[in-house]
């Protein structure tokens, strides 16, 4: 008995010291200052490097930014899809096949030529029969893009979306453009 005792006062011991060994609480004055580096007796803080970086902070912050929208809009295009076959007792594959593919056409004659002769200075002097194949992919391709997002803005705006992501400065992303171009030296129109 008195060896369990022992053992049920060891452990809130042992757990108070795991508590304190993860999180120091209360940091050194140093640390809570934002020192990041000592040179011979001098102290180099945020505060020091924040107008150095500041252009390329906001340029990182814009690219996480980016990266995690088209995550949130590949999630909802995902999720709204679903919902929608599912509405229709369709598969995805066939709502996309209903309401994308056999709303696209194919690609006409005139509109491989049209991108041939636009790029037929960096083509060289090969015949156009050499590139068709590939133009006319390219194109339906597109076509089938493009109907796909008008498809899935329509399914949006039935759904009423609201993104709520915000910049890590937790401003919209336009005051976060702004800020962007601001910051850069740039000046906006009046």
């Amino acid at each position: 008995m008195t060896e369990q005792r022992r053992t049920k006062g060891i452990r809130p011991g042992l757990c108070l010291l795991a508590v304190l060994l993860c999180f120091p609480g209360p940091l050194r004055a140093e640390e809570q200052k934002g020192i990041l580096a000592t040179v011979a007796g001098r102290n180099i803080t945020e505060a020091d490097i924040a107008d150095k970086i500041e252009a390329q902070m906001v340029r990182i912050n814009t690219q996480i930014y980016a990266v995690k929208k088209q995550a949130v809009d590949a999630l909802i295009t995902d999720y709204l899809l679903e919902q929608e076959a599912k509405k229709r007792g369709l598969s995805r594959e066939q709502l996309l096949q209903q309401e994308v593919n056999a709303k696209v056409g194919p690609v006409s004659d005139a509109e491989i030529e049209q991108v041939y002769n636009a790029n037929k200075a960096r083509l060289g002097d090969k015949p156009l029969a050499e590139f068709k194949p590939q133009i006319e992919q390219q194109l339906q391709g597109g076509k089938l893009q493009q109907q796909q997002q008008a498809f899935v803005q329509s399914l949006r705006k039935v759904a009423a979306v609201k993104v709520q992501l915000k910049t890590r400065a937790g401003r919209s992303n336009e005051q976060f453009t702004v800020a962007l171009v601001v910051s850069v030296g740039v000046r906006l129109p009046e």
